[in-house]
């Protein structure tokens, strides 16, 4: 297996995006080369983090032979131009490197994203808009959930609560939750006071506890309503802020039968999403203004409120008022996160990044991929909380170490914990009795951990 020093990865574009990939890769020991046009923006990363930054452009054929760009294990274009990646990673692919990931947005493009991989070898294709659309979509589902994951091609899923003063649970064990509240999911990470933890039966929630926990996708929703968690279905949305964030999430809102009214100043744009979009009630207004044409009747009506404009400022100052008129889901697209320091304590306010979405989707690729090298079980990869908090899935096969021996007899490193076992499309919530089989799929949790392969879990 390579060490992460002899694992080379480019980055080309030095913008929010490719400078999150370049300070979390940089901090996991990679050999790490980031290319811009831009002499400030490469001035400032060199000075920022301990990697190889060079001026020139990443689509030139001179520049990446000049680089050693065929020598690349994983090669990522994140650009503000969707042609440049292209042509970035079809060079790259071209000169031999592994693997390459290419930013693109456009609507056009994303669409032909199979024939870009079959024809012009890239591994993956990162829409951020698409990407913070379907996680803002997810979000949707449960009112108090901060976050939402899918694993298993969505069968199972891990999903982040907040622990309110009200909150149901405070005073409970997991063992109370499990066997005399009867719900069928595992908390398997649990972040008190700053501090992650993997939780033990005995373990009591207490207020202002971040809990993960992960299930069966259709288990949610009956073991939330059993906690008496509110799990009220969607029926309607209003979001303010056009753009294709909005064009994504109001199409995914819509398909599920639920009412979408999106707010946006801009004329042109307004007529834009308005013909786009089907079936959708757009509103050329501002969105603060709009809330006080609003009735009170309208606004008890209205189950979650977005705000997705390019002004942080913005967003906060108009979630944090729907937040006052009572609306149970709010969330605000961000990209600063120090701007997050004006929000009240307590605020139910969910924030989102699409930098960072994108960001955390490439890492958790790059990843599995590198991962694969040498042990091809790594099926997908999500970081939290900065990267201390990991979710990995991982395909068993019959060379894994530790099959067909019950969970209860075999030993796990601190701070690691098996989360969920898909087996023949069956989601099996782990107990001490059962066991690994050839063929399933296993969620882990790591805390302040990195493994490459299912046996790292376990004790010698």
């Amino acid at each position: 297996m390579k060490s992460r020093s002899d694992i080379k990865i480019f980055i080309v574009g030095g913008g929010e995006i490719g400078r999150s990939l370049a300070g979390q890769l940089s901090r996991d020991g990679y050999e790490l080369t980031l290319i811009d046009r831009n002499q400030d923006v490469v001035k400032s990363l060199s000075n920022s983090f301990d990697i190889i930054c060079f001026e020139g452009n990443g689509a030139s054929y001179t520049t990446l032979q000049e680089l050693s760009a065929g020598k690349a294990d994983i090669w990522i274009a994140v650009t503000e131009s969707d042609e440049l990646n292209i042509l970035s990673c079809m060079t790259a692919h071209m000169m031999g490197a592994k693997h390459t990931i290419a930013r693109i947005r456009d609507v056009d493009y994303a669409r032909q994203n199979h024939f870009y991989k079959d024809k012009l070898g890239l591994s993956m294709i990162i829409n951020p808009e698409l990407a913070t659309a379907l996680e803002i979509f997810r979000l949707l589902r449960f009112p108090l959930a901060t976050r939402v994951e899918t694993f298993a091609r969505g069968r199972a899923e891990l999903v982040q609560i907040n622990v309110r003063n009200e909150s149901p649970l405070i005073g409970h064990s997991l063992i109370e939750m499990n066997q005399d509240m009867g719900i069928n999911l595992l908390i398997c990470a649990i972040v008190r006071d700053g501090e992650a933890f993997v939780p033990k039966g005995n373990t009591v929630i207490s207020r202002g506890d971040i809990l993960y926990m992960t299930g069966a996708a259709d288990e949610f929703r009956k073991s939330f309503k059993k906690i008496k968690l509110p799990v009220k279905p969607l029926q309607s949305v209003m979001i303010a802020g056009g753009g294709r964030i909005a064009y994504y999430l109001a199409e995914a809102v819509l398909e599920q039968g639920a009412k979408v009214t999106l707010i946006e100043k801009n004329k042109v744009m307004a007529t834009e999403l308005s013909e786009a979009v089907e079936g959708i009630n757009v509103v050329c207004d501002d969105a603060l203004a709009y809330f006080d044409s609003m009735s009170q009747s309208d606004i008890e009506n209205t189950d979650a409120f977005i705000t997705i404009t390019d002004n942080d400022e913005y967003n906060l100052v108009a979630a944090m008022y729907g937040e006052s008129q009572g609306i149970s889901k709010v969330i605000s697209r961000i990209a600063a996160k120090s701007r997050l320091k004006v929000l009240p304590e307590g605020s139910k306010i969910c924030t989102i990044s699409r930098e960072d979405v994108a960001a955390d989707r490439i890492l958790g690729y790059s990843r599995s991929l590198l991962n694969a090298e040498d042990n091809d079980a790594v099926e997908s990869l999500y970081r939290l909380m900065d990267g201390r908090l990991e979710i990995i899935e991982f395909k068993v096969d019959d060379r894994d170490l530790n099959l067909n021996t019950p969970l209860k007899d075999l030993r796990m490193k601190q701070n690691m914990l098996i989360g969920c076992i898909i087996r023949d499309f069956r989601i099996i919530i782990p107990r001490g009795d059962d066991v690994i089989l050839p063929g399933d799929t296993v969620l882990v949790a790591v805390i302040d951990r990195q493994i490459a392969r299912l046996e790292d879990i376990f004790a010698s």
